[in-house]
């Protein structure tokens, strides 16, 4: 079998008045190269293409169609590979137009090569010879599982996103239309290649060896801002500095290997500096004699979906904290009752020294635990920042286990974890939110106690394991996390990653907690999996990319206390609070002045009467906020010391302080020897320059 009947009848057809001109050589060069970026261009597409003859057989397909139904469907009748049917579809396309209409199309679910159920919308149209007469048909097999999920999705998550999934339909109906009336309209391979370009929804770009730009699509135009004229034979100007060496990479894996890069996750700017999520295909394109000449690829903007994706994470938070709400205001109690206990023997004790000195520790020791709880609680609700840190997974899985069995006392955890574990390159947070929600299902899944076991482990996985994932093969850490609840049933299995799918009441969840996990490991480059039986539990394996580089780790020191004698403005809203602040303070040595809000700050400080050393600032406060006190505080005295104090966590609006001249940041509660310790580091601090 030749080169043209490997690609099938439908290609002769498309390339039928280019092969006339072979008695040409300069036509049949210039042909045969747009052949060869045709070609190229079909077969990187996302849409599945192939050649009905009349028989209802397979006679010719484009690798996409290849990847669904596998290498056995040429020579096949449609509807066994599709369907394993003994006779045609009762509604089918291709029969459609047979029997006289212009076009023929169907929804139906089928079954890939690899056995995977999925949805197809199938779109005929005739092909007919020199003499009008219908010798087959050319089939649209468009793969619509991932709109199947997203419908649900979006429709029962916000309803204001109907517009979006209503539009995004539209583009794909008209891009569909556009390219059937293209192959229903056209003779010539040029006018085919050029048409289908211009009428792509996506945007499009030609590039040559060097990477320099030979053709924009108008949907690039619109999506960017830059057109030909503007970049014609220069490189485009939109890669952020962070997706370089990403991007060199799979470009070069590409020129290597030949094989197309599908779907690569990347971001871009466009010419008016907005940053858009971007998924990119790719195909090199050959001349006749098969040497490279450049690359086409296919630019497809996410920005919206990853926006939606994000809303989903922020609500599955909220849910996750509700259901850990009771356990941690219980733990509290606890905390408290202690410091309570240990306050009244304390009086009780007074004339007892050595008791004294106990209860003083037993109290301190219960603030720092109730402190440690609140930290754990502003890390899980810190919203939608994606900080990628190399990262001991195994301290995280305590930390999250941790925090889950407070609230969970009467479930047994065990914990397996490897001690020479690979370190991972993951956002924290995120990832905590992945292992809680795990933890959270597998906890209402055992109403009545149980047994939960964590394991860790290194892996190396191959390529017939990943790619169902879409994930390289390589290096890996495996969580393995067992429960011995209820178990899920067969029929359900395959739903659990749905989104707002859930088996549980409706004032119990809302169904994205498996979703918004499947999710955030997937933008990990990462793959989750269940195995599950009815009665005997569930097992959740996630596998995350090993990473080569190392895990920063912070060094404890001894207490230490060091005193000094400048002076020192403390301002805070809470009367309690700069009193204790105010003691504190003096007992190390420091002339205090304290100031109950910004504005009364600002006054002292505008007086001059005292020579003031360092401003310990509380962030949150009535009227003049923490950080507008500072803005007017450096405008007023620009070399003036502040240390930044607030019950909450080190967020956005505090970091952003600190970058703007601020020198410190202190969380409360804190001891006397942190407080001491900061405010040394501080003022021993050279003078700016």
């Amino acid at each position: 079998m030749n080169k043209e009947h490997k690609k099938g009848e439908l290609l002769q057809s498309v390339f039928f008045e280019m092969n006339r001109s072979e008695n040409s050589a300069a036509a049949n060069s210039g042909e045969n190269s747009l052949a060869g970026i045709f070609s190229n261009l079909i077969d990187v597409m996302d849409i599945a293409m192939w050649h009905i003859d009349l028989d209802y057989r397979v006679v010719g397909y484009n690798k996409k169609a290849k990847e669904i139904y596998g290498e056995n469907a040429i020579g096949n009748f449609c509807y066994k590979v599709t369907a394993n049917r003994e006779t045609v579809c009762e509604i089918c396309p291709t029969k459609m137009v047979y029997e006289g209409q212009e076009s023929g199309r169907s929804e139906h679910k089928r079954t890939d090569a690899e056995g995977n159920p999925i949805y197809i919308d199938h779109i005929a149209t005739p092909i007919r010879d020199a003499g009008n007469r219908v010798i087959g048909a050319l089939v649209l097999i468009i793969d619509i599982t991932r709109h199947k999920s997203q419908e649900k999705e979006l429709l029962e998550h916000r309803n204001n996103l109907e517009k979006l999934v209503l539009a995004r339909t539209r583009e794909l109906k008209e891009s569909q239309d556009s390219y059937r009336a293209l192959y229903e309209q056209s003779s010539r391979a040029e006018k085919i290649y050029r048409s289908l370009l211009n009428s792509s929804a996506d945007a499009i770009v030609i590039y040559n060896l060097t990477g320099e730009v030979e053709y924009l699509s108008p949907s690039f135009n619109e999506l960017f801002g830059w057109k030909l004229d503007e970049l014609r034979g220069k490189k485009v100007p939109f890669v952020p500095e962070s997706e370089k060496e990403s991007t060199n990479t799979e470009i070069r894996r590409l020129l290597t290997s030949g094989e197309p890069l599908r779907n690569f996750r990347t971001k871009r700017y466009t010419k008016d500096g907005r940053l858009l999520d971007i998924y990119i295909s790719a195909s090199k394109y050959d001349d006749h004699d098969g040497n490279p000449l450049g690359l086409l690829a296919i630019l497809k903007d996410v920005t919206e979906v990853k926006s939606m994706e994000r809303q989903l994470y922020r609500a599955q938070k909220l849910e996750a904290l509700a259901t850990l709400c009771g356990g941690i205001a219980h733990d509290f109690n606890n905390l408290l009752m202690g410091i309570q206990g240990n306050t009244s023997l304390l009086l009780v004790d007074s004339g007892n020294h050595d008791r004294v000195i106990q209860r003083l520790k037993n109290i301190e020791s219960n603030v720092q635990r109730g402190a440690n709880l609140t930290k754990q609680l502003l890390g899980l609700s810190r919203g939608g920042k994606y900080q990628v840190l190399p990262t001991d997974i195994n301290t995280l899985i305590r930390d999250c286990s941790r925090m889950f069995g407070l609230t969970n006392r009467e479930i047994l955890i065990n914990r397996y974890l490897s001690d020479d574990i690979w370190p991972v390159e993951v956002d924290r947070g995120q990832m905590e939110q992945v292992l809680l929600n795990i933890l959270v299902n597998a906890g209402q899944a055992m109403p009545h106690g149980g047994e939960l076991s964590l394991t860790t482990k290194n892996v190396i996985l191959d390529k017939g394991t990943v790619r169902p994932h879409n994930i390289e093969p390589g290096k890996y850490v495996q969580i393995v996390i067992t429960d011995t609840g209820t178990g899920i049933d067969d029929s359900i299995k395959d739903k659990i990653f749905d989104p707002f799918f859930t088996t549980k009441e409706a004032e119990r969840g809302t169904g994205l907690g498996l979703a918004s996990a499947y999710g955030i490991v997937s933008n990990h480059h990462g793959m989750i999996t269940v195995a599950s039986e009815v009665g005997k539990g569930s097992t959740f394996t996630i596998c995350l990319p090993a990473s080569t580089q190392e895990v920063h780790s912070e060094t404890t020191t001894a207490p230490v206390l060091i005193k000094g004698y400048e002076t020192i403005l403390l301002v805070d809203d809470e009367k309690m609070l700069t009193d204790v602040g105010n003691q504190l303070l003096t007992r190390l040595g420091y002339r205090v002045l304290t100031a109950s809000s910004g504005n009364e700050a600002l006054e002292i400080l505008e007086k001059g009467d005292n020579r003031v050393d360092l401003v310990i600032l509380d962030m949150i406060m009535p009227g003049l906020s923490g950080w507008e006190t500072f803005d007017r505080l450096k405008a007023m005295k620009p070399g003036m010391k502040t240390l930044l104090s607030s019950g909450y966590s080190l967020d956005d609006q505090a970091a952003d302080i600190l970058q703007r001249g601020c020198n410190g940041f202190l969380q409360k509660p804190f001891t006397i020897d942190n407080l001491s310790v900061k405010i040394r580091q501080i003022l021993d601090d050279s003078p700016e320059k």
